[in-house]
């Protein structure tokens, strides 16, 4: 019997290894962008935006065909933007360039994020942590489960929804209601608005978010503490109408439901212990660094993860485990990295086309045609914060809408408004978006968990919360604006 001749000739035996080794190169993009950004930004090496920014390229073009549709449509505007920069601008590059590093800083900090996350998601503390939540008696639950998302939702992200939301869906069985289905649907009902609304606030609690992020950078002249003492009454009100709400249209339990024994919280405070550990760290390369907040999370998310993921590889095997960390992480570096695409592109693209736009609006003009329309103080903050709830129902995600916003409107003082106010509108705007916004990555993923239309929870469900936290928020932003105006 004569042996067939392989299908492709000896000589592609090479090739295949340098595109094996170009692939693994290639893994390592992201890594190498995080590095260049870093040393740019804190020790100003000359050299370093040059490896972060062809990295990023790289980066960019293996992930482009596995991108989600709006960050597809991102990064086409992206590069339309900057072909039309270099065909009709007299100086292109000082521009192109300046958007790639931003692009490259806002790549930096969500790739920052997955490690944080990854350390997470293995971590034994957090699925104690996420039990204790979900099997609180019926009168705690909401409170519990929306604060424990909130803590969650600082370090995992969008992977607090994924945790919560399988948690809920395992807990809550036609067996754990007494096969009463009508309560069976109430405790989901319950749970997976606690879980909406408790995310839905991380961009006003969270230091490490992505809101905060977008805003500091974009509005330099402000710090994390200064908008504390708007954004969080916001935050508590929000969440105890939500409270309110649940308990007022939450069925009655049944006399003796709450007899069994509870889970301890123990395990929630000992994650509090983290979430606080790693702002702190943060605070603290910020203090003595003298650098801004945003770039200090830069250094402590990678670092704490690291850390974290070491004292995970050393109770498995003894020594330090740093060098398991650091395999882990090598290893499983192109799932790592490749796991934020959509949101990289999206939050990096938009401030990419923000750079490119900005010297195309006449800042003066458009500073003198909004104090003639009567659009200053409070009504331009409220304005502000009504055009991104729109332009979010229209599908356009608020990373994108936040970002053009605050790079186009003028020095909000010069217009009689409070810059805090105006950043806690939007914050506030990207929190209520969240909720409402059928296009959003957030409700797509809570509504496939109840295997309901966005439309239904947002609008069926969460509809009533909607409409009163709106007055709420208006009513503080106008609080702020008196008293710090």
């Amino acid at each position: 019997m004569t042996r067939t001749s392989p299908a492709f000739p000896a000589a592609s035996a090479p090739a295949m290894v340098s595109l094996r080794l170009l692939r693994r190169l290639a893994d390592f993009a992201m890594p190498l962008c995080m590095t260049g950004t870093l040393l740019d930004l804190v020790a100003g090496v000359p050299f370093a935006p040059w490896v972060a920014r062809p990295a990023l390229l790289v980066y960019l073009v293996l992930q482009a065909r596995h991108l989600s549709g709006m960050a597809r449509a991102v990064l086409t505007v992206a590069c339309t933007g900057a072909v039309l920069t270099a065909l009709f601008q007299p100086d292109p590059w000082p521009l192109l360039l300046e958007g790639l590093d931003r692009f490259c800083f806002f790549a930096t900090f969500m790739a920052s994020l997955s490690l944080l996350r990854v350390a997470a998601m293995r971590s034994r503390l957090i699925r104690e942590a996420g039990y204790s939540l979900i099997h609180q008696k019926p009168s705690m639950r909401y409170p519990a489960l929306s604060l424990g998302t909130t803590l969650f939702g600082i370090i995992l992200n969008i992977g607090a929804l994924s945790l919560f939301g399988a948690m809920i869906q395992k807990g809550n069985t036609l067996r754990s209601a007494g096969g009463d289905e009508t309560l069976r649907t109430a405790r989901e009902r319950r749970m997976i608005l606690a879980m909406l609304r408790g995310f839905a606030i991380t961009p006003l609690t969270s230091p490490l978010g992505i809101a905060v992020v977008v805003l500091l950078s974009n509005m330099p002249q402000l710090t994390w503490p200064m908008l504390l003492p708007i954004a969080l009454p916001i935050a508590a009100l929000m969440m105890l109408l939500g409270w309110w709400l649940d308990w007022w249209q939450g069925p009655r339990p049944a006399p003796g439901a709450s007899a069994r024994a509870r889970p301890s919280l123990r395990p929630l405070g000992r994650f509090s212990l983290v979430v606080v550990g790693i702002t702190l760290t943060a605070f603290l390369f910020s203090g003595l660094g003298h650098i801004g907040l945003p770039i200090a999370v830069l250094i402590a998310c990678p670092l704490c993860a690291f850390v974290w993921l070491a004292v995970q590889r050393r109770r498995l095997n003894g020594g330090s485990g740093t060098g398991r960390a650091w395999a882990l992480v090598v290893r499983r570096a192109s799932t790592i990295f490749a796991a934020n695409r959509s949101e990289i592109v999206m939050l990096g693209g938009s401030a990419f086309i923000g750079v490119l736009i900005t010297p195309l609006v006449d800042i003066e003009l458009l500073n003198a045609w909004l104090s003639s329309s009567g659009l200053h103080g409070l009504g331009l903050a409220v304005t502000a914060m009504l055009l991104t709830l729109l332009l979010g129902q229209c599908g356009l995600n608020p990373v994108i809408s936040v970002t053009l916003i605050t790079a186009l409107l003028p020095d909000p003082q010069a217009l009689g408004l409070v810059p805090e106010v105006l950043a806690v509108a939007l914050m506030s705007a990207w929190t209520l978006s969240m909720m409402s916004s059928p296009f959003t990555t957030v409700l797509l993923m809570v509504s496939a968990f109840c295997r309901r239309s966005p439309y239904f929870v947002a609008w069926r469900w969460n509809g009533l919360y909607y409409a009163l936290c709106l007055p709420l928020v208006i009513g503080v932003l106008a609080l702020g604006q008196r008293f710090l105006g």
